[in-house]
């Protein structure tokens, strides 16, 4: 499988796509969210057919809009769906006084049978994907 790896703007997250793992990282504040995750939505598609034993996604949002919120979701729901044989583990980062984005990933964890992993982040801490 083919790596991607798209680095973050001001409006859009870091996507870091790569066998047995998906990590986002960022602000997603597109004009078009479709547009912006389409070569996400391309590369599960091809992952979906042959995906490793594991798959690891890492979500770490400053801030995510509604309609990035639905491709995310929808990112997830393709590969619990699809991705059949891979073991997949959701760590949903979140800094430690943003209980917006906690209460965000408790909510979309809802629409999941996959459990999440909810991770504190420190203001000062680095996360590298």
């Amino acid at each position: 499988m083919e790596s991607v790896r798209i680095e973050k703007t001001i409006k859009s997250p870091l996507f870091v796509l790569k066998d047995g793992y998906i990590g986002m990282m960022g602000r997603s504040i597109p004009q078009n969210a479709r547009m912006l995750y389409k070569p996400c939505f391309d590369w599960v598609e091809a992952y979906i057919k042959n995906p490793a034993p594991t798959t690891k996604i890492e979500l770490f949002f400053e801030y995510i809009d509604t309609s990035s919120i639905r491709c995310v979701v929808d990112l997830l729901i393709a590969l619990e769906a699809n991705a059949k044989g891979s073991r997949i583990e959701v760590n949903w980062y979140y800094e430690i006084y943003d209980e917006d984005m906690h209460e965000l990933g408790t909510y979309i964890q809802t629409f999941m049978k996959i459990p999440f992993n909810f991770i504190i982040v420190e203001e000062d801490q680095e996360i590298v994907m």
